[in-house]
């Protein structure tokens, strides 16, 4: 793939990535998946709470592929007099990246460019250079003279704010974007939905909201289902960066999707273990296998809903997770799309 030709899957995926949604604030991608799984499912609602739930198929087994709608983001926190912007930060930010990266905010009158403002090197003492910035310390610049000038551009106090970033294609499949994590979630569950076909069950297409935030969405939407497993379908850390020491993450891109064997918060049944290793094999899909010291998923606390749930992790190797340039191959999304939907065709005999 060269050029600037996009494949039906890399124009979707820009699609979800250019729909402005942090933890909160998920109409835009929940909108996107709505109109796409339309035409391919029997019936599509919103909870009370604002999760997706597409329904195709009716009758057991009841399966959940589970994909979080949000993505990191900011919060306007506080306006000063001068027009600058003091903001609260949604989700896990590394906030040493935050100085000199451009933002959306989203008011009442539509998106305003923003930009977290940097001191000069050149008005810096030698101490300051050495320190990270903190992100209390930080504010947006929307290039505003006064209060006055926020207030009739629409920003207030609560509106969120998106990182600026846009999709783009790298050498070969490889291609870069802020937001994977979930977009590429969300792309997995949206194609395996559109193949599925002739499964004599039931599966949910579940866009969860504020998983960033503590793995909010999942649990009513899977209590108000039952379904008899659930898959999440989210990206994983890329160990292959010469940031990353040998022994901290064997993960690689371009080798196939990952199987979250233990994250921070449970261990993989092992059922779903067997059954998610057993289609990879049979169908000649490329698997790895991960073992986390942290993160979660949403299929990390499905274990602990109604009397227990077996769940699983479907992930897909992003590098520079929780950046504005997170880098994916389009291969490994294949994949993923591949195993989910041949694992969702021999789950029976694996309950």
């Amino acid at each position: 793939m060269t050029g600037d030709f996009m494949t039906g899957m890399e124009a979707l995926l820009k699609k979800l990535v250019d729909s402005p949604s942090i933890s909160g604030f998920e109409e835009n991608v929940r909108d996107l998946i709505k109109k796409e799984l339309k035409p391919h499912v029997d019936e599509i609602r919103i909870d009370k709470i604002g999760n997706l739930i597409a329904r195709k198929g009716k009758g057991d087994p009841k399966i959940v592929l589970a994909a979080h709608m949000d993505e990191l983001g900011l919060m306007v926190k506080y306006i000063d007099d001068k027009g600058f912007l003091k903001f609260d930060m949604i989700g896990g930010w590394d906030e040493r990246i935050l100085p000199a990266m451009k933002f959306k905010i989203h008011g009442s009158k539509g998106a305003i460019t923003g930009v977290i403002g940097s001191k000069p090197p050149h008005m810096q003492e030698r101490d300051e250079q050495k320190t990270p910035f903190k992100a209390k310390d930080l504010y947006l610049d929307v290039g505003a003279d006064g209060k006055n000038d926020i207030s009739k551009i629409g920003i207030r106090v609560g509106d969120f704010i998106t990182r600026d970033g846009k999709f783009d294609k790298m050498m070969g499949s490889r291609v870069t974007g802020h937001g994977f994590d979930n977009r590429i979630g969300c792309l997995v569950m949206i194609e395996a939905m559109k193949r599925l076909k002739g499964f004599k069950g039931t599966v949910y297409a579940v866009g969860t909201i504020q998983e960033e935030l503590g793995l909010i969405g999942i649990r009513g939407s899977v209590y108000s289902i039952n379904p008899d497993v659930v898959l999440a379908l989210d990206t994983t850390i890329s160990g292959d960066t010469p940031d990353l020491k040998p022994g901290e993450s064997g993960i690689k891109l371009g080798s196939g999707p990952t199987l979250a064997i233990k994250d921070a918060v449970t261990v993989v049944n092992p059922r779903i273990k067997k059954w998610i290793t057993d289609t990879a094999r049979k169908n000649k899909i490329k698997l790895q296998y991960e073992v986390m010291d942290g993160g979660a998923t949403d299929a990390s606390i499905v274990p602990m809903i109604r009397e227990g749930i077996p769940s699983g992790s479907v992930l897909v190797p992003t590098r520079y997770v929780h950046t504005p340039i997170e880098v994916a191959d389009m291969n490994d999304i294949e994949d993923a799309v591949k195993l989910v939907v041949d694992a969702v065709k021999s789950v029976s005999g694996y309950l």
